[in-house]
C-alpha cells in the first residue's frame, strides 16, 4: 500500500512591520550627515598626512635629484660645446670671406696702381749709373 504523504500546513508569510516615515526621513537625514562628518574627518586627516610627509621630504637628497643634475650638466656641456663649435666656424668662414675680399681689393688696388705708375712715373735715372751701363 502506498505511504500517505503528511500534509503540512503552509507558513504564514511575514507580516512586514511599518516604520513611519517621520521615523524613515529623520534616520536618512542623521545617516547622511554622519556619513559626511566621516568623509570630511578623513579627508583632513589625509590631506594633514600629505602635507607632514611632503614636508619632511628633502629633494636635494635623493638620487632622482643627482641624476637630473648630472643629465642638465650633460645637456649643457654638449650643446654648449656644440654651440661654440659653431659659433667658431662661422667666425672662421667670416674671417676667410673678409681675407679673400680684401685681397681681392689688394690685387686690384696694387694693379691700378702700377698701371698708373708705369704711365706717369718719370723712371729715375742716375745719369752716372746710366752713363757707365750704357758705354762700352
Amino acid at each position: 500500500m502506498p505511504r500517505r504523504k503528511k500534509q503540512t500546513a503552509p507558513e504564514p508569510e511575514p507580516i512586514p512591520i511599518q516604520i513611519p516615515k517621520e521615523y524613515n526621513a529623520a534616520a536618512k537625514k542623521w545617516l547622511w550627515i554622519l556619513v559626511s562628518t566621516f568623509t570630511i574627518i578623513i579627508v583632513v586627516l589625509w590631506g594633514w598626512a600629505t602635507k607632514i610627509s611632503l614636508s619632511s621630504f628633502n629633494w636635494n637628497k635623493t638620487p632622482e635629484k643627482k641624476l637630473i643634475e648630472n643629465g642638465k650638466t650633460e645637456w649643457n656641456a654638449l650643446f654648449n660645446d656644440e654651440a661654440t663649435r659653431i659659433k667658431n666656424e662661422k667666425l672662421k668662414l667670416q674671417l676667410k670671406n673678409l681675407i679673400t675680399q680684401v685681397t681681392a681689393e689688394i690685387n686690384n688696388a696694387s694693379s691700378t696702381t702700377t698701371t698708373i705708375d708705369i704711365a706717369t712715373s718719370t723712371p729715375n735715372t742716375n745719369s752716372s749709373t746710366l752713363s757707365n751701363s750704357t758705354t762700352f
